[in-house]
């Protein structure tokens, strides 16, 4: 079974700040893709409201200011919608549909409480890399896999992948959530450090091209990455611009809050510059 197959139901929160049109369109971008249905919800403050106050197209109070912002979200998330060829519906069992709903309450609890009901999450890159609530409660606090798109995108494609592998426990965790999307890919290259490989090289390397042909899954190149004296998200970064990948599949250290990606404090770093999706 393939992860098209499999994937039912995507989860994006819109969160804060700017692009707010080419965030929903990235997120509706992926969501068409996989043909799956899409929720999608847009958090407006309000600490009485317990456990989240669902609005929908009935707007009580027209003068309301959070009335007006939430009928211009309606409006824009239709319009992107019929722009991107994703169906608006509520029915989650139509497949290649989206819907959007305003929420009042504490948005970091609205987006973890929600996210879990959910196969993946779909999140943008925070503002200047630096961890939002929303990113956390969405991401770190969901328990579901994430894909994580840059703010602006005008394409998702999986053709060309890089895969990195650290040897931690998030990346092994990243690698087995993602293993089926590996099939949709044409070239999957692989890139790791010395630093990480602390046994036989040739030995390592066997071992990981072995694991991955038990799924059918090929390495067109495999790469290792001289880290020494150097900024190792910038690495990353780069070897994902000069390759041109559609992709990059990694892993995220909870525990530390993102401070392990793929050989130790890049994830500022990437989640700053980064200009392809990443699956964690």
């Amino acid at each position: 079974m393939t992860l098209k197959l499999a994937l039912k139901k995507l989860f994006f929160p819109i969160g804060g700040g700017e692009e707010l049109e080419e965030r929903i369109r990235g997120a509706l971008l992926v969501n068409k893709f996989f043909s799956t249905h899409m929720s999608l919800i847009a958090c407006q403050y309000d600490p009485k409201a317990i456990g989240g106050v669902f609005y929908d197209e009935i707007f009580e109070d027209a003068n309301d200011d959070n009335a007006i912002e939430r009928r211009e979200n309606v409006a824009l998330f239709k319009r992107i919608c019929e722009e991107v060829g994703v169906e608006v519906s509520k029915d989650q069992h139509t497949p290649n549909s989206a819907y959007l709903r305003n929420v009042a309450g504490v948005r970091s609890e609205l987006v973890e409480k929600y996210s879990k009901y959910s196969d993946v999450v779909v999140c943008t890159c925070p503002p200047d890399g630096k961890i939002t609530g929303t990113f956390e409660s969405s991401v770190l606090k969901s328990g579901k896999p994430a894909i994580v798109i840059p703010r602006k995108m005008s394409e998702f494609k999986i053709e060309k992948v890089l895969l990195t592998l650290s040897g931690s426990t998030a990346n092994a965790r990243a690698l087995a959530n993602w293993l089926p999307i590996l099939q949709y890919a044409k070239e999957i290259d692989c890139v790791s450090s010395l630093h990480h490989l602390q046994n036989n090289e040739a030995e390592t390397k066997g071992r990981i091209i072995n694991y991955l042909d038990l799924h059918g899954i090929k390495i067109d190149n495999f790469k290792l990455l001289q880290i020494e004296g150097k900024i190792p998200g910038e690495m990353l970064i780069n070897e994902a611009k000069d390759g041109n990948y559609d992709l990059i599949i990694t892993g995220l250290d909870v525990q530390n809050h993102l401070k392990e990606l793929l050989v130790g404090g890049v994830s500022k770093y990437l989640l700053q510059h980064t200009e392809v999706p990443l699956f964690v």
